[in-house]
């Protein structure tokens, strides 16, 4: 036998051993390959359609803000809003969407709904500065509809920093609310000192600080030029 025939022999012997195995690993690379192409083209069209439908939302809030009682306007925000909650529940423009019809519930005073969306909108797993404001958010629309201890439960456990003098001053109207005059005067002395530490001055907080018998922290005062 040849050189050749040997090495023939040996193609054709690895082949039988192992060449069905070499085809279905290449097989499974090519479908993931493909899968991963169609997620990646399925992705991009999910997200081109969601963000047309949020142009539209848009637009239809607009109308809405130069003319509250358009219900024509209000029944296009209701459809396309959950249309784009139904449809492309995993895109950014959900949770949007979602923000969007809370909103306009709260408007309406329909404060059940609103919590309804902003829980839906959390559901998506936000990122967490998003996460942290939809809480806040949520957290105002509980104290609304006399849920302050939820509210308050949910304050707690918002951590980010940017937002402590917002939640404090929260703190501060859900305890006035319930008659606690001193741990509401401590919500907004505590707002106030974060505020004052970054120069930043908020006259409805003064106005509040106020009404329990405090002023505002002292802020540094710039030079003049």
């Amino acid at each position: 036998m040849s050189n050749d025939d040997e090495v023939l022999l040996q193609v054709k012997t690895w082949w039988q051993r192992y060449g069905t195995t070499v085809l279905l690993a290449v097989a499974i690379g090519l479908f993931a390959f493909a899968g991963n192409r169609f997620w990646q083209n399925s992705q991009l069209e999910s997200a081109v359609a969601a963000q047309g439908l949020q142009e539209q939302l848009t637009t239809i809030s607009q109308r809405l803000i130069n003319n509250p009682e358009d219900t024509a306007a209000n029944g296009d925000l209701q459809r396309i809003g959950r249309q784009i909650m139904d449809e492309y529940p995993r895109t950014p423009q959900a949770t949007d969407a979602a923000l969007m019809l809370a909103a306009r519930s709260v408007d309406s005073n329909d404060l059940a709904a609103a919590e309804k969306h902003l829980r839906w909108a959390l559901g998506r797993k936000p990122a967490a500065d998003t996460r942290a404001l939809i809480e806040v958010r949520l957290a105002r629309v509980l104290a609304a509809n006399d849920k302050a201890e939820d509210a308050l439960v949910m304050l707690a456990n918002i951590k980010d920093p940017a937002l402590a003098p917002m939640v404090d001053e929260i703190k501060g109207d859900i305890l006035l609310q319930q008659g606690q005059l001193d741990a509401a005067a401590k919500a907004y002395q505590s707002a106030d000192a974060a505020l004052a530490a970054a120069g930043e001055e908020r006259p409805l907080l003064a106005l509040k600080l106020a009404d329990v018998g405090l002023e505002p922290a002292p802020r540094e005062q710039e030079s003049v030029q």
